[in-house]
């Protein structure tokens, strides 16, 4: 697959994993793998995931704190880049070590045993990545992330459930009445 080379990238639906590529130079990159591109990108790796919180409308920090709240997560905690595309990412080892790779949850097929400390992530485009953790590590964390997403929906349902309807705000009207307010659902005229 060819490398496309760009100065800044957003992570979007198509984005598989996000790792780390040393330029000729000896600088550290990124090696972006989408659906159906390699891309080398001339920011970090956490560059691109804060760039990419902050475009989605939080900051890295917010995206981890909220995580850390609703897993009871403390550390490598999987985060959510979009919500509302449902894009969630999850970090191989601390995201402070250069040598973190980021998955997007969603491209995750499969997890293979290379040695006892190592092991190969299958993408859903058939893309092997290898990773120096072992087998059941790299389960672990997928499935944090699966209970992550799992908890993230369940508050989105609660959020989408309609109001009851006496408190339905087309039905509900509250009128000024001697300076107090009184509560009437069906007569507006009380």
């Amino acid at each position: 697959m060819e490398k496309v080379e760009k100065h800044e990238y957003l992570i979007n639906g198509e984005t598989m994993v996000i790792l780390p590529h040393y330029n000729e130079h000896g600088h550290l990159y990124s090696l972006v793998s989408e659906f159906g591109q390699d891309l080398v990108v001339a920011q970090k790796p956490m560059e691109i995931i804060n760039n990419s919180c902050l475009f989605y409308g939080s900051s890295y920090q917010g995206r981890v704190e909220g995580a850390s709240h609703l897993t009871k997560y403390n550390r490598m905690v999987p985060i959510v880049i979009c919500s509302r595309s449902g894009i969630y990412f999850f970090p191989t080892q601390s995201p402070k070590s250069e040598a973190c790779i980021w998955f997007a949850h969603e491209y995750v097929k499969e997890i293979l045993t290379d040695t006892p400390e190592s092991s190969s992530v299958v993408l859903r485009n058939q893309t092997t990545v290898p990773v120096q953790i072992s087998r059941a590590a790299m389960e672990s964390k997928v499935n944090r992330a699966a209970q992550y997403r799992h908890l993230m929906s369940l508050q989105q349902r609660v959020m989408e459930r309609p109001l009851p309807e006496m408190m339905n705000l087309e039905q509900a009207f509250i009128m000024e009445s001697t300076g107090a307010y009184s509560f009437n659902a069906h007569n507006p005229h009380v």
